[in-house]
């Protein structure tokens, strides 16, 4: 297995409210979609040096594939992969098209990463019933939880803005808001939810995914319900990923497709099994994560990282 396009870098933050906007692609009759890079692994370099910048030494010829990429985020040129086959965190830097292994750390039950401006990265653990705060060169720089309102988390969001972090948890169906130092700030009991699997940002608020609905129940960030989507085409929902002009990019485990909603409404389905991998096809997708214009996909069973080139509007949204 081998690298078959360098990945792309893409940079920025996916936050503010946004009006839907027409898309340039589908006014040309053009896939909202492009396939644009495939990572099943890279050459892999020594961790990471605790000197910001600095390079680190390469390991010669050493390439390592990925077993099960779970989960993916991006930030600037880099790409943090959680390979739950390996147990191992990887960070991937698509200028030197190489990675390394991120923090001295048994990734065994990681359940979301987020990572910051800084670089540093947000860790869920859902064993541990912890979230690990790690420094751009691997450090544990503090870790916190609580069991008694988070006893099954499995989905976390950093929210930059105001350095909140969000934490779902499936027991409860609440989520739980904490501040930089763990302190709990709030908690949001999202009444249209009947189970929480995967959660996204976006302009209208916090968007979580209900497997049992099959649906996705998006509230306010107060927690207060807004509206649900997907109630008569989702099977089994499981990741979650919405673009600043709110499309809403819901993985379906039950025929491994991406289903793309705008306004409220399935616009279009992309991705089911094929009996070799192939581009746009997936085989039980566990993480996406947006980037101004790409969508990275946890393809697990694939043993691979995709993406996509998100059409853009053919006009700036109304504010």
């Amino acid at each position: 297995m081998r690298l078959i396009r360098s990945m792309m870098a893409a940079a920025g933050i996916l936050l503010g409210c946004a009006a839907p906007a027409v898309l340039a692609a589908e006014a040309a009759g053009l896939p909202v979609l492009t396939p644009r890079a495939t990572l099943t692994g890279a050459r892999v370099t020594a961790r990471p040096n605790p000197v910001f910048g600095a390079v680190p030494l390469a390991l010669p010829q050493t390439y390592l594939p990925w077993m099960a990429p779970t989960l993916v985020a991006a930030r600037h040129t880099y790409l943090y992969v959680v390979d739950a086959g390996r147990r191992q965190i990887f960070r991937y830097d698509s200028m030197q098209q190489a990675m390394s292994p991120f923090a001295d750390y048994v990734a065994a039950s990681v359940r979301g990463i987020a990572v910051a401006g800084d670089l540093s990265l947000y860790v869920l653990d859902g064993g541990a019933r912890q979230v690990l705060h790690f420094s751009v060169d691997g450090r544990l720089l503090s870790r916190f939880g609580n069991e008694l309102e988070l006893p099954h988390p499995v989905a976390m969001l950093f929210d930059e803005a105001n350095g909140q972090i969000l934490v779902a948890d499936s027991l409860y169906k609440h989520v739980v808001v904490l501040n930089r130092f763990g302190h709990i700030v709030a908690a949001l009991k999202p009444a249209a939810a009947r189970s929480i699997e995967a959660m996204a940002s976006g302009p209208d608020g916090l968007y979580l995914v209900d497997s049992i609905g099959r649906q996705v129940v998006v509230v306010s960030r107060n927690g207060e319900h807004r509206y649900t989507l997907g109630e008569d085409v989702l099977v089994h929902p499981n990741a979650i990923a919405v673009d600043r002009y709110n499309r809403v990019f819901v993985s379906d485990s039950f025929d491994n497709t991406i289903r793309i909603f705008e306004q409220q409404t399935l616009a279009v389905s992309i991705g089911g099994a094929a009996s070799a991998p192939a581009p746009a096809s997936f085989n039980h997708v566990t993480g996406l994560w947006l980037e101004q214009d790409m969508l990275y996909v946890a393809d697990s069973l694939n043993g691979r990282i995709q993406t996509f080139q998100v059409a853009p509007p053919t006009q700036e949204p109304k504010p």
